[in-house]
């Protein structure tokens, strides 16, 4: 047998290894609606100076807004009236991707560098870790509720890089998940009750998607640039960037500049 058949066998073997190591099927992936909607107008309602940091995830609560920093760092707590970092919020790992809070009370942190899922309660301004979740031969990013389920994007790098948004049940474990293709670098997620938003670090772009339909809907330029956190309100989008400023984004069809 010849090196060419050898290595061709080797790279067979082992990627069948890959594609028999999962339950979910590579069929279960995003794919583009054939109404597909690019640059979506949108209006920018509110602009919100940050300090410097390496800004990652947002999350909504109790009239505040959360504002994650990965490489350590803590996560900011701003009233969003007056633009001002009441109080900060020690990391529960080494690098905050992501705060999202569960349907049991508990916060899931999700943290690039340690590959993990914190599940913690939030008592006197820091994280009481419960439980943790390992990530196996993944990073989770963004984290987002949605119907009293939690949805977490993830990054498997190998033979080159693949992103999933994967369903989590109460347990911990992955009940569902779909491939993400066509959008670059996905980095995180927010949901309005309807549909999913999903920031492109790579591209600056932020997408519309419909989980029940798996498609893509539309997309438009974000005002943040290299954007990273995503949160929705139910109404407006909130979104930041690696080292951009805060903006609340009006996405019901007002125009922007940032659209021309």
């Amino acid at each position: 047998m010849t090196r060419y058949f050898v290595k061709m066998f080797v790279a067979v073997f082992f990627c069948s290894i890959l594609s028999n190591s999962t339950a979910f099927s590579e069929d279960a992936s995003l794919s583009r609606s054939e109404n597909y909607t690019p640059r979506m107008p949108i209006k920018i309602l509110k602009k919100i100076t940050l300090p410097k940091g390496y800004h990652e995830g947002i999350t909504l609560h109790e009239n505040r807004v959360w504002v994650s920093n990965g490489k350590g760092k803590n996560t900011w707590v701003i009233d969003p009236e007056t633009g001002e970092v009441e109080s900060e919020i020690k990391s529960a790992g080494r690098f905050t991707e992501a705060i999202a809070l569960a349907p049991d009370g508990l916060f899931w942190i999700t943290d690039w560098d340690d590959k993990k899922i914190y599940r913690a309660n939030f008592k006197n301004d820091e994280w009481e870790i419960v439980s943790q979740i390992p990530i196996q031969d993944a990073r989770p990013t963004g984290i987002v509720r949605a119907n009293g389920e939690m949805y977490v994007i993830t990054w498997e790098r190998g033979l080159g890089t693949k992103y999933y948004i994967s369903k989590f049940d109460k347990e911990g474990n992955i009940s569902e998940r779909v491939r993400i293709k066509r959008i670059h670098e996905p980095a995180h997620i927010a949901s309005d009750g309807k549909y999913f938003w999903i920031t492109s670090w790579y591209s600056g772009i932020v997408y519309k998607i419909n989980l029940d339909s798996r498609e893509v809907e539309g997309s438009f330029k974000s005002p943040a640039a290299s954007p990273t956190g995503i949160a929705s309100d139910g109404k407006y989008l909130w979104i930041t960037g690696t080292s951009a400023d805060l903006y609340k984004v009006d996405i019901s069809g007002g125009e922007s500049a940032t659209q021309k």
